[in-house]
């Protein structure tokens, strides 16, 4: 699965079969590209079931949510809102089951986008020892919590985010709860995909950074390479 070039041409050569992608886009925002080439091929190997009729209603949701969410939205959208409330601190994103993925890609886009330092981690592990370590935060510098929630999530589960936010509060600069949107997982899971992004992207915005170029991590590869 790849846009191109040496890859493709090393699979083509070993007769492995190539699924083209969109190219020129950074890896991060080709995220759709590659879950739906790879969700299409689980389907057509047996891996798993075919969720084509899911994909196109998640995108159609997605539409919708773009015109509600996007820069040309309303100034009090969802995540608007979040990225003034993030601007400043060092987010600790928290999921759980299939909303835990998603809250590593909410930190690693306000890492790559928004060039800030942000942390992901998974309940009910949270609560066996991160939570602890809120005793003190304040001291340190500006942490926020932000719990991603899924009506799927299981009852116990909430219940551990409600009591979670309530123990931290009074350490944190702010503590958010954000809920899918959507009737299918697809549309759901997608839906916070989408609104981290777009968090990411406007918390950039807000601090005067361009979101686009990774020159660190192109220096680090730079050095590797000069490194043998």
């Amino acid at each position: 699965m790849t846009s191109g070039g040496r890859l493709a041409e090393l699979a083509r050569a070993e007769g492995v079969p190539v699924i083209p992608v969109a190219g020129g886009f950074q890896p991060r925002a080709a995220v759709a590209y590659m879950t739906v080439a790879a969700l299409e091929v689980a389907g057509l190997c047996g891996a798993g079931p075919r969720v084509g009729s899911e994909i196109d209603v998640a995108a159609d949701h997605l539409e919708h949510l773009v015109d509600e969410w996007g820069a040309a939205g309303p100034e009090d959208s969802e995540p608007k809102t979040l990225a003034r409330a993030l601007r400043d601190s060092v987010a600790v994103i928290v999921g759980s089951g299939v909303t835990q993925p998603v809250a590593y890609r909410w930190k690693a886009q306000l890492n790559e986008n928004a060039k800030i330092p942000a942390f992901s981690h998974e309940l009910p592990e949270v609560d066996h020892n991160e939570i602890v370590g809120w005793q003190d935060a304040s001291s340190l510098g500006r942490f926020a919590a932000v719990f991603l929630d899924d009506s799927d999530t299981p009852l116990r589960v909430k219940q551990r985010i409600e009591l979670t936010r309530e123990l931290i509060g009074d350490k944190a600069t702010g503590t958010y709860i954000v809920q899918s949107r959507g009737h299918t997982a697809v549309e759901r899971i997608f839906s916070l995909v989408l609104l981290g992004d777009l968090v990411s992207l406007y918390v950039a915005v807000l601090r005067g950074t361009d979101p686009t170029p990774v020159d660190v991590i192109e220096t680090l590869k730079e050095r590797l390479a000069q490194e043998g």
